[in-house]
């Protein structure tokens, strides 16, 4: 999965990688075993900052990758020394204020071309619209108004839609911004099989992919002045 995710930031052996909210380290591991000048993960969590050095030391990638604990909102990355920043699901976490801040630590960190790669499930629309589209004509009162459990309201506290994504991105100083549907198709939200085949096979149409794939990709460049 990470071997995918550094092939679709098109990520070049003795490129230096930033990657936002790090988690377990993986990915920070992989690009330095792939041939990354550095590899470095800013990640909050004092415990998923560990975990993260453990599976650096496990994928002997410690010459090379690094995770530190910090803030997305203000890393301790030089200015202009990033060729690819990477935010892997962690802008469903962000309100609105602390994504706009990350994303322009993202700008700020990256040198002039270079290149951010966001993913984020899930896709709002899929509850905003399509969710509620289908209640409506099929006249399911016993659907619930709103189909997110209550550690979705907990935790997705700034859900994304492709143009929302897209709007982020641009206002954070980005060009070149290029927002596309995943495709993982969730469908478990849904209380009827019914709907769960109709989602299936809007997903898979272009014209509606927007609307009923599950998770969105981003990607954009640092322009130059």
């Amino acid at each position: 999965m990470y071997e995918g995710y550094l092939r679709r930031a098109r990520v070049r052996p003795g490129e230096t990688v930033l990657d936002m909210g790090a988690g377990r380290g993986e990915l920070v591991a992989v690009a330095a075993r792939r041939g990354a000048r550095a590899a470095v993960g800013v990640e909050y969590s004092p415990a998923a900052t560990a975990l993260a050095r453990r599976t650096i030391d496990a994928l002997d990638a410690r010459h090379g990758a690094l995770v530190v604990r910090g803030d997305v909102r203000a890393t301790p990355v030089r200015e202009a020394s990033v060729d690819v920043v990477t935010f892997l699901d962690i802008v469903e976490h962000l309100g609105a204020d602390e994504l706009h801040a990350a994303l322009r630590e993202a700008w700020r960190t990256l040198r002039t071309g270079g290149r951010v790669l966001v993913h984020t499930m899930p896709n709002r629309s899929i509850y905003d619209i399509t969710y509620r589209t289908l209640r409506a004509l099929g006249l399911r009162r016993s659907w619930p108004p709103d189909p997110r459990n209550d550690y979705e309201h907990r935790m997705h506290v700034n859900e994304q839609t492709v143009s929302s994504l897209s709007r982020a991105l641009r206002g954070a100083g980005f060009a070149n911004v290029r927002v596309t549907t995943g495709a993982w198709v969730y469908t478990e939200f849904l209380p009827d099989e019914w709907a769960r085949r109709l989602l299936r096979r809007l997903a898979r149409t272009p014209l509606t992919a927007r609307l009923a794939a599950g998770d969105l990709w981003a990607e954009a460049i640092k322009p130059g002045s």
